[in-house]
């Protein structure tokens, strides 16, 4: 699978990182900012290569499952993995021993005492989960391999399917772990004491300092992280990692004990499966979405990185990531995209016009959103838009399909708004209820102008073709305007004695407002081109009173045309709008007109079928796009 990437190095600077910062970028940096400058905490000392970290690093990066990363600050800088080790190293005895033995032989309940504390579960002799030290030594003890070194490296190899890359050890600090570890090895020797562990005990010991001092940056953590979201199969090699029903018993022991004493508050605020270690490094975890990692060495007194965790925080909160919100497994948020060039407004135009479209409408394009919107569904919708954007001037935001519209899309949508408008871009939003507008426009925010959002995508496309084609002609054209005969398709490739002619047997009927040209069941006897103001086509949806837009009428446009065919009668509406009037061309004079001048009726007829028949063609590929 290819990676995307979205990069702000460690000299990001927000006034500086405009231009082409992607929108999801731009909102994970204001948040960055947000923290970059809190000192407060302090690195950890108890192992002395940590305490040479530089307290200024700092480091965020976000992986989707689709492989797409957003990085912020010092998301590449080295440093030791720690405590997040833990649970990678749980799934991988899991896989060895099965779920039931290393739950006989390690607990999954929160111990309420420090990580590296010398306390057990006395009633069921085992520690009481593998997020603490007791825990993490006792699972790393079954792990299996023929040697110490074939353990090592099944280890190392889980890692880099995790990671995507291999991974390496940081010597000095694995020596500092193991000349100063103590503490551990009282755990590991009472365990072994009380069976919960067997020989060889300084082998466990040594794959436990070694699996802690593994080097990772921000990148890894968040890479990490997204291949749990994606049930243990990494976003960007495809690899499976572990079997996805043990991904769920790390998620479950990461989601109760994974941030030291403070699982149970970080379980409130941000609810994410999660782990943090003392080398300053988090992962977060939104299942069925992305993998958050973070780095900074300052850590409170409970060993998380302030920083880290506030982010975290901020980010759950911004966008209603909490694991109880709801939270689909994130399918792509687009039904379909397509361009104007292909898929027009129902608004019948001039062959002129429809010619126009067809060569400079590419540049409106219309995304038809689907399910719920959130964080991770918007944010496919974000890079498609700017994969996009070289070739456009109108985007409509088709929400008439979108269920429900989670209020983390808002800032989202204001980035996107804003860097469109930077752009010259026209930013669209058509078909979203008023409950989902609603959503998009949080209390004290003000709301999305009138000018730009419209009840149907197809009412949107009408209004950027509307654009396109007065910039054509210099100026709007004036709707309540009579148009001279000469200028209609009707009378495309006709001679002045012909126009003349043709002047001499039509009528121009003035119609007001609401007034009806032609009535649904009425004998089809004529036919109409519209000389002035517009008109509506629309059946009645017998029973409820109401009626639905099948298409508008432009200037120019030749309409009613069953009447040359098969007479009968008329199948729809036609409703005039303000100022509206028509060019009425009976069909009995129009047979005469034939008779008399079979030149000229040959020439009217023709261009009748060429009218029609450019519709039938722009109907078949419109039908091509969206179903393509």
């Amino acid at each position: 699978m290819g990676e995307l990437r979205d990069f702000v190095g460690a000299n990001y600077d927000p006034d500086e990182a405009t231009g082409d910062r992607s929108p999801i970028l731009a909102c994970l940096g204001d948040l960055f900012e947000r923290f970059r400058a809190d000192a407060t905490g302090a690195v950890a000392t108890y192992i002395p290569e940590l305490a040479k970290a530089n307290p200024e690093h700092f480091g965020v990066c976000i992986a989707t499952l689709d492989g797409q990363i957003y990085e912020l600050g010092d998301s590449r800088q080295p440093f030791t993995i720690q405590s997040v080790s833990k649970p990678f190293c749980y799934g991988l005895a899991l896989c060895d021993q099965g779920s039931k033995a290393v739950l006989d032989r390690v607990g999954v309940e929160p111990s309420g005492d420090a990580f590296n504390s010398i306390v057990f579960d006395e009633r069921s002799n085992r520690p009481f989960n593998p997020m603490v030290n007791a825990g993490a030594i006792a699972t790393t003890s079954l792990i299996r391999g023929a040697s110490h070194e074939e353990r090592w490296e099944r280890i190392m190899g889980m890692f880099a399917r995790f990671a995507g890359r291999p991974l390496s050890v940081d010597e000095a600090v694995f020596r500092s772990e193991k000349l100063t570890g103590h503490r551990n090895r009282a755990i590991a020797y009472l365990e072994l004491n009380a069976g919960m562990i067997e020989e060889p005990v300084v082998e466990h010991l040594d794959l436990y300092f070694r699996q802690c001092s593994i080097l990772v940056d921000a990148r890894d953590l968040a890479i990490m992280a997204a291949t749990l979201a994606n049930t243990g199969v990494n976003p960007l090699t495809g690899e499976r990692a572990l079997p996805a029903c043990h991904v769920r018993s790390m998620l479950s022991v990461m989601q109760s004990c994974g941030m030291y004493d403070f699982s149970g508050e970080w379980g409130f605020r941000v609810g994410l499966p999660a782990k943090s270690g003392v080398g300053g490094g988090i992962i977060a975890v939104l299942p069925g979405q992305f993998g958050i990692g973070t780095f900074s060495p300052l850590l409170d007194p409970l060993g998380n990185s302030i920083r880290g965790v506030r982010f975290c925080e901020a980010l759950a909160e911004s966008f209603n990531l909490h694991v109880f919100d709801s939270h689909p497994t994130a399918r792509s948020a687009i039904r379909r995209s397509y361009s104007g060039a292909k898929v027009r407004s129902k608004r019948l135009r001039r062959l002129d016009e429809q010619e126009t479209l067809a060569r400079i409408g590419g540049c409106v394009h219309v995304y038809e959103l689907q399910g719920d919107l959130f964080f991770a569904s918007i944010e496919q919708v974000v890079r498609k838009i700017d994969a996009d954007l070289s070739r456009l001037s109108y985007v409509v935001l088709d929400g008439k399909r979108a269920a429900r519209v989670d209020r983390s899309v808002w800032p989202v949508i204001v980035e996107v708004r804003a860097r469109l408008d930077e752009r010259g871009v026209t930013f669209l939003l058509a078909g979203f209820g008023a409950d989902a507008l609603a959503a998009l426009t949080p209390e004290g925010e003000a709301p999305f102008p009138a000018e730009v959002v419209f009840a149907s995508a197809d009412e949107a496309i009408d209004w950027c073709e509307c654009q396109l084609l007065a910039a054509r002609d210099g100026r709007p054209v004036a709707a309540s305007a009579i148009h001279a005969l000469a200028g209609m398709d009707l009378a495309a490739g006709l001679s002045e004695a012909e126009l003349a002619h043709l002047s001499e047997v039509v009528s121009l009927v003035a119609y007001g407002p609401g007034e009806l040209i032609i009535r649904e069941g009425d004998v089809a006897d004529a036919l109409y081109v519209l000389a002035a103001g517009s008109a509506t086509v629309q059946v009645a949806l017998h029973g409820t009173g109401k009626h639905r837009r099948l298409a508008a009428i432009g200037l120019g446009v030749t309409f009613g045309e069953i009447a040359l065919f098969d007479g009968g009668t008329r199948l729809a509406d036609v409703v005039a709008g303000p100022a509206t009037a028509c060019y009425v061309l009976p069909v009995a004079r129009l047979k005469a007109i034939t008779e008399a001048s079979p030149e000229l009726g040959m020439k009217l007829w023709l261009n009748v079928g060429r009218a029609l028949s450019h519709r039938l063609r722009q109907a078949n590929d419109e039908i091509r796009s969206l179903e393509g």
